[in-house]
């Protein structure tokens, strides 16, 4: 028995080894691509059958070989959409896109089938591939007006001061779909990709004095904290390079600074709310570093209040060195609730924070501002803990260590496309008309004791899904048992 066994294994290396040595000949189904749009798409103006271009924003690698550099044209087509129009048919808009080719070459292209699985920081969500568009109505303001309000009563429209109201200040965002060129998307492959051009990888350069630096790494503090002392977000990423080339590269990629608390950026705040809109400078809580809060904040999103991309960076400088590090802690953000707990609207985040990480990789790399990457551990960290407000943070520990430099971008003039502000289809009589159409229909259907019953009680039982805490370690001892507590207000 221990002979076959022997064999068997030997066998097994054999083959392995063959197929090292003959190379990568197929992407299985199942592999991720991430694209950019090189030019808009729309409900309101795309047709089915309609051509969709797009760019690889990173390599597709098979291996230790190259199959398509980033930058790489990617097509593919409109299946399927519908658009809201007057809102007499459809309350939501929906569109299906699907990759077909990648032109590694004018007169040579590999053949794919890839279909949606994520549009970065959208407001719409995918499901089975499709995109479907938000409804205008199935905002903060919208449930409070058209459910909450009408619980007590049978009659939809009991209360006129209200139809008034609403048809007075209707504050609803866009329904219709729209992704301007920028528009970050994740897709998959449907199918196994065979008969691949291959090309070696190129190694990158190595960071000078790497020895050094990983001691200066094991130097920097784990987290950040509030500033009521509670422990925050994990340092995850460090930048060598001036303080000109930082900023350069940011806003190269499209990354947008944050906006400081005031009066006027508090109403913008509200409006982003309560349209289901984005605010690409939204401000961001301070945090503190070795008591110093951050020097500058980053963030990118899309057509979401909700949905960002986003980081706190400091300077600092540790012993033996005569220029400051740019440390930062890179989070997403999934969504946006109002906490009774915390007196306010607060951001909860996407638990897997090494995403995060390969995210501002990805965006600085395609904006051409890296020089090289390198991943320093540090056997101290907890890879599994909580942040500020209680959300689940999971990671390997490690620090990305960034080297810049001057920026070259892949594709020039199609950095990350920033908060859309302006799309605005049909003019105003044509908005205004189908606003209250839309808010009729919703009012007839949901504004009623009956779907008031039905949405508290989901409401409630997602809430108290959300409060039971985060799974357990070794399947006996909860996460906050065995880590430090966070239990502080975390309102980004």
């Amino acid at each position: 028995m221990r002979i076959l066994l022997g064999t068997l294994r030997g066998l097994a290396f054999l083959t392995f080894a063959t197929q090292l040595a003959s190379g990568c000949d197929q992407i299985p189904a199942g592999y991720t691509l991430w694209i950019r749009l090189a030019e808009q798409v729309s409900t309101y103006t795309a047709k089915a059958g309609d051509p969709v271009h797009a760019v690889l924003l990173q390599d597709v690698v098979c291996g230790n070989e190259v199959i398509a550099p980033m930058g790489t044209p990617v097509e593919g087509v409109v299946r399927a959409k519908h658009k809201v129009g007057w809102g007499m048919r459809y309350e939501t808009a929906l569109l299906e896109l699907e990759f077909t080719e990648i032109k590694v070459a004018p007169d040579s292209a590999i053949q794919i089938s890839a279909r949606v699985e994520e549009v970065e920081n959208a407001r719409e969500h995918v499901k089975n591939g499709v995109i479907h568009g938000v409804m205008s109505n199935d905002t903060f303001q919208g449930r409070v007006n058209s459910r909450l309000i009408h619980m007590p009563t049978w009659n939809p429209y009991s209360d006129f001061g209200l139809i008034v109201y609403k048809a007075t200040f209707p504050i609803f965002p866009e329904p219709e779909i729209y992704y301007p060129a920028g528009t970050d998307m994740r897709v998959k492959t449907t199918a196994a990709v065979q008969s691949l051009p291959t090309t070696p990888k190129t190694s990158e350069p190595d960071i000078a004095n790497l020895d050094l630096l990983a001691d200066w790494v094991q130097q920097v503090p784990y987290r950040s904290t509030t500033q009521k002392s509670v422990e925050a977000d994990l340092v995850n990423i460090v930048f060598l390079g001036s303080a000109e080339q930082v900023h350069a590269a940011f806003q190269r990629a499209g990354w947008q600074e944050s906006d400081p608390v005031s009066r006027h950026s508090v109403m913008k705040n509200l409006y982003a709310l309560l349209n289901n809109s984005a605010y690409s400078n939204q401000p961001m809580m301070t945090f503190l570093l070795d008591g110093k809060p951050q020097v500058i904040a980053w963030q990118q999103t899309l057509n979401s209040y909700g949905r960002r991309d986003h980081l706190r960076m400091w300077g600092w400088t540790p012993a033996g060195a005569t220029e400051p590090l740019w440390i930062a802690s890179s989070t997403h953000d999934t969504g946006a609730v109002l906490s009774v707990k915390y007196k306010g609207f607060v951001h909860h985040i996407a638990p897997d924070i090494d995403d995060e990480r390969s995210t501002v990789i990805r965006d600085l790399n395609f904006a051409g501002c890296i020089e090289s990457v390198k991943y320093v551990p540090r056997p101290g960290i907890a890879t599994i803990t909580q942040n500020a407000t209680g959300d689940l943070v999971r990671t390997d520990g490690s620090v990305a260590v960034i080297q810049l430099r001057e920026c070259q971008p892949v594709v020039p003039d199609l950095a990350a496309s920033q908060a859309i502000k302006d799309y605005k289809p049909g003019n105003k009589a044509f908005r205004y008309i189908r606003r209250e159409i839309l808010t009729f229909r919703s009012d007839i259907w949901r504004a009623n004791i009956i779907y008031g019953a039905y949405d508290l009680t989901r409401r409630t039982v997602l809430a108290l899904r959300r409060q039971a805490g985060p799974p357990l370690v070794d399947g006996s001892t909860p996460v906050a048992a065995v880590l430090p507590s966070a239990s502080a207000s975390h309102s980004d």
